[in-house]
């Protein structure tokens, strides 16, 4: 028996040392095909396919990050000692010690997963920082294994993961592990590395950094997205405190410093940057060259006309809007743009502030909606541009117009209210709104004539030849009809929509390409704009846009309301600013008692009234009054005989087809 025993324990010994000697072996051959497969140290620090883009505002302030947001290279003997100590403290206490695997972290990991009702590999790894490493550079696999593949916590994946930890300790000091480490972890809100996630939550260099903000930078690496200090306050600020703990036990930071950070835990404002200025950043990243944005491998500095104070007048407006004049059921959205008098777009909202997430549905620019009568400035400034005077009698009636070849299609627009007013000049027509008379006006000078005007102004949505365009029965975006309505405030000339100043190589600072700085051109002449621009202030004075003025400044715009009230608008301008407002549902069912006099027209004045509280500027705006003209001329004076003629604009030669200087010494007799 006791033969039998011995000659077992015998074979089991045998049987055991040279399993080992076939595991070596295989593990040896393994490291050494890994070995074999790593690049240079300086391949493996940066894996991004492209680079991020940094967003500054007007001030130069940072507001908003694209792409996956990189800070720069660190190297860990430069790295903040304090940030240093409190990594190795929280994530790897024997890195430096280790050779790369730590079987007792392994183990107490598994029993962990265990005495919680997990599997062994699932929850707590217990992986050292170079087996993280190892899940980072995905073992170096083909491109087809996703980093989600690489991070499954399996037993195949642990067991590929040990001898490729081994081979980067062999091929790199612990200081280049590190490195690797600390410029590829994630550590949420787009921020890969650590040089990076100091500057998106505190706007600072990693260097610069205190002892409660690397504490908070530590923190993120077990939950980067639950303990986001943007997410949660409260957590992030827990974890914090727990990091400092652990610093303090193993006599990383002193008790003085332990208790000076305690009590001054960081705090990062809910809207701070990248959340305020999210739409906006959107649509700069779809308007700058995408060449250059979508495709650098450079990391990229776009600077901007963007004003955070703007922005957050948009915002509390739109969200005291909602709380106090919308029901609580509404799904309506609302979508602003607030643009300067040269063009250079200041904040935009492409929906509700809640909503505000990088990549969201953009309704300033992406819903393409119809504008209702909020079209029409466009049809009298054709006429205007014609001849006809502000002062012409033109009647109110129920009418049809006959259109298409052999004029086989008829079209009977009705007023908002179904009343008629009979005999109006086109400024009482204008204010009032009334859709017979700009049907009318619009069929008699022609639709080409209209549609030109509109696309010079900048509206690029396609325009049907159709009667009903005079009602704006075709779709726009919001941005395009600001654009629009800016050239109008500009006495005709064109303004081109303007986002970004320049963009730059963050590394050098070096500015690649600068915004385009060709002037606009005519459109029609600059006696037809201050005469709309009147039309468009008597609209607010005394027409359909009264809710829209705004107490001692001349206010001039116009009101929209599509058919069935699916949208409802509100677009207008002082002398410094012009601001489009949007409502409407994104399935566009009907909104409820809601047109583009009521909340559009109160949003406008509400943002108006803010953000032209400091402005020393001009409160008037240059405009002519209709009792200037001395000639009435009636609607059936303009005929169609006006030809498209060319024009010298600033030694720029630009079609108008709207001028008739002929014309205008007829009608207007000057």
């Amino acid at each position: 028996m006791l033969t039998i025993f011995r000659k077992t324990l015998k074979y089991l010994l045998w049987l055991s040392l040279n399993v080992t000697l076939i595991v070596l072996v295989i593990l040896f051959i393994a490291v050494v095909n890994y070995v074999n497969k790593l690049p240079p140290i300086a391949e493996l620090l940066d894996d991004r396919k492209r680079g991020s883009v940094t967003l500054l505002d007007r001030n130069n302030n940072v507001f908003a990050w694209r792409g996956n947001q990189f800070g720069g290279i660190l190297k860990s003997r430069s790295l903040n000692r304090v940030l240093h100590d409190a990594i190795i403290s929280v994530e790897d206490q024997t890195f430096y010690s280790h050779f790369g695997v730590s079987i007792r972290g392994i183990a107490g990991a598994m029993i962990i997963n265990l005495r919680e009702g997990r599997g062994p590999f699932s929850g707590h790894g217990g992986s050292t920082i170079t087996q993280q490493v190892a899940k980072m550079l995905c073992l170096l696999q083909s491109a087809s294994n996703t980093q989600k593949h690489c991070r499954r916590s399996t037993i195949s994946r642990k067991l590929l993961e040990i001898p490729f930890a081994l081979a980067l300790e062999y091929a790199y000091s612990k200081e280049d592990i590190l490195s690797i480490y600390i410029n590829r972890v994630y550590l949420g809100s787009g921020a890969y590395g650590f040089e990076a996630a100091s500057e998106r939550y505190f706007n600072k260099n990693s260097l610069d950094i205190s002892t409660g903000e690397a504490a908070l930078l530590a923190g993120l690496l077990k939950a980067p997205t639950r303990y986001s200090p943007i997410n949660n306050k409260e957590l992030s600020q827990a974890r914090a405190l727990t990091v400092l703990k652990i610093m303090r036990d193993q006599k990383s930071i002193s008790i003085e410093d332990f208790n000076k950070a305690a009590n001054s835990l960081p705090t990062i404002k809910k809207n701070n940057i990248n959340e305020i200025g999210s739409y906006y950043a959107d649509w700069v990243m779809q308007d700058a060259p995408q060449e250059i944005t979508k495709q650098s491998k450079e990391d990229i500095i776009i600077r901007t006309y963007f004003d955070p104070k703007i922005q957050r007048a948009i915002d509390d407006t739109i969200i005291s809007f909602l709380e106090k004049e919308i029901v609580t059921e509404s799904t309506a959205q609302i979508a602003v743009v607030v643009m300067s008098a040269d063009g250079r777009i200041r904040a935009m909202s492409g929906g509700r502030p809640s909503e505000k997430i990088p990549g969201q549905f953009n309704r300033a620019f992406q819903a393409k909606r119809q504008p209702g009568s909020a079209f029409k400035p466009f049809v009298y400034g054709a006429a205007l541009d014609l001849g006809m005077s502000p002062n012409a009698i033109i009647v109110d009636e129920p009418t049809t117009i006959t259109f298409g070849k052999n004029k086989h299609k008829e079209y009977s627009p009705k007023n908002y209210d179904n009343r008629y007013l009979g005999p109006v000049t086109v400024e009482e027509a204008f204010s009032k709104s009334l859709n017979t008379v700009a049907v009318k006006v619009g069929n008699q000078i022609g639709i080409n004539r209209i549609k030109t005007l509109a696309r010079e102004l900048g509206i690029e949505t396609s325009i049907p030849n159709e009667p009903s365009i005079a009602l704006g029965s075709s779709e726009v975006n919001l941005l395009e009809l600001t654009t629009a309505y800016a050239g109008i405030l500009n006495n005709g000339i064109k303004v081109n929509a303007k986002g970004w100043r320049d963009l730059s190589i963050k590394e050098t600072d070096e500015v690649i390409i600068r915004e385009g700085s060709e002037d606009g051109f005519r459109v029609f002449s600059n006696l037809a704009a201050q005469t709309l621009k009147y039309l468009m202030f008597s609209s607010v004075e005394n027409g359909t846009g009264k809710n829209a003025s705004v107490p001692e400044w001349q206010i001039a715009g116009k009101t929209g309301t599509s058919q069935s009230f699916r949208d409802a608008w509100f677009v207008g301008f002082s002398n410094d600013y012009v601001i489009g407002v949007w409502m409407g549902n994104d399935d566009n069912r009907p909104l409820k008692n809601v047109n583009g006099g009521g909340l559009p027209a109160k949003i406008f004045s509400k943002i108006m009234t803010k953000i032209s509280f400091e402005l020393s500027s001009k409160k008037e705006i240059a405009m002519i009054s209709p009792n200037q003209f001395d000639a009435l001329r009636t609607y059936d004076e303009i005929t169609e005989k006006y030809q498209v003629q060319s024009q010298e604009v600033d030694g720029k030669s630009k079609n108008s087809s709207l001028i008739g200087g002929l014309i205008r010494a007829l009608l207007w007799g000057n």
